[in-house]
């Protein structure tokens, strides 16, 4: 997950809330609610074999992107856990800040949520606004200067925890990504959590540390306490060949890996897909775009053993297209694989049309 395709006015996202279920977009269906398949925005599976366990849900909005939330906020409201605001990131001072956006919308549903019962994250995330107005996604740079030195982290911690209860919400969420096999800032980003956990617990706030697939997570020394969120759906994408979000061997390899993390753990699951071009360029689609485009070439849309959707197309330039997607049906398979594994907690990237 990341802001930076915000700040460059960019349009689009790899994994986008789902809208609709299936593969029958009618051609000339340009919005979501003309004629939609299905009204719900993830089939939650059923629980069949221990009723005692309950299905839970953590959202993501996304501050660029919030037309739409609330509906699909209210269909799953069964089931909500945390609402989590995306994202406060950092200026070129390294300093973390909310955007409008968030903080806007969080004054127009925020209490509401919390009469729920429902608790609000602020996450966070590293990404930058550069003196030039340019973006550093995901930066490690960034990372560095701020875990680093004892002092540093600990003033950062501190920074956060009063950027999130000034504000009013009820925790914070973590999504500092791309350390990956980076054991030394591992060894930094603990050292940070461990001191974080201890301010959030004092001052009464939740924690929340969202981890990618691509770590040893037997070589990070993890800190008890906060709630894990890990990220299933890096299996293909915009770094790869065409193929689906995730699929139930790569749902297994990570279910193992999570046997290194402290409890709880959070599944984190996406649908949306990309357009693979012969060109060699790849886009990000969300399921809706991903329907229509396929009604708009009138494409014969298949569904994978991995529980993913994928056609073929060619445009108007002779280009020959590869599409893979997921829907509500791909999620409700995933959620059933993970429960194999006795998983019943599940965030879902993200909200929005």
């Amino acid at each position: 997950m990341s802001v930076g395709h915000r700040i460059r006015y960019a349009a689009g996202i790899a994994a986008a809330f789902l809208v609709l279920a299936g593969c029958s977009v009618q051609v000339g269906q340009a919005r979501a609610d003309d004629n939609p398949q299905s009204g719900a925005l993830i089939n939650t599976p059923s629980k069949t074999q221990e009723p005692s366990k309950e299905i839970s849900y953590s959202l993501w909005n996304a501050y660029w992107n919030l037309e739409g939330v609330e509906a699909q906020t209210e269909e799953l409201a069964e089931h909500v856990k945390n609402i989590n605001f995306f994202a406060a990131y950092y200026d070129k001072d390294d300093k973390a800040f909310i955007p409008q956006n968030t903080t806007d919308f969080f004054a127009a549903n925020g209490a509401a949520y919390k009469e729920r019962g429902w608790n609000r994250y602020l996450t966070v995330v590293n990404d930058q606004i550069k003196e030039d107005g340019s973006s550093d996604q995901k930066s490690t740079e960034l990372l560095y200067r701020l875990l680093e030195q004892e002092e540093t982290y600990r003033a950062h911690a501190d920074s956060l925890v009063a950027l999130a209860k000034n504000a009013g919400y009820d925790g914070l969420e973590m999504d500092y990504e791309n350390i990956r096999k980076d054991n030394t800032l591992w060894k930094y980003y603990m050292n940070f959590i461990g001191y974080l956990y201890e301010r959030c617990s004092a001052e009464g706030l939740l924690l929340r540390v969202v981890i990618e697939t691509n770590i040893e997570s037997d070589k990070i020394p993890w800190v008890k306490g906060p709630t894990y969120c890990v990220m299933c759906y890096n299996l293909y994408g915009s770094h790869s060949e065409p193929g689906p979000k995730a699929d139930y061997e790569f749902l297994r390899s990570v279910m193992e890996k999570m046997k290194n993390v402290p409890a709880p753990v959070d599944y984190a699951l996406a649908n949306g897909g990309f357009d693979w071009s012969g060109d060699g360029s790849v886009r990000s689609l969300t399921t809706k775009q991903a329907q229509i485009l396929a009604a708009e070439y009138a494409a014969e849309c298949k569904t994978d053993a991995s529980g993913a959707k994928y056609y073929t197309y060619t445009d108007e330039s002779g280009t020959s297209h590869e599409v893979w997607y997921g829907d509500g049906e791909t999620l409700e398979l995933w959620m059933k694989w993970l429960q194999e594994g006795d998983n019943w907690e599940y965030s879902v990237w993200r909200l929005g049309e």
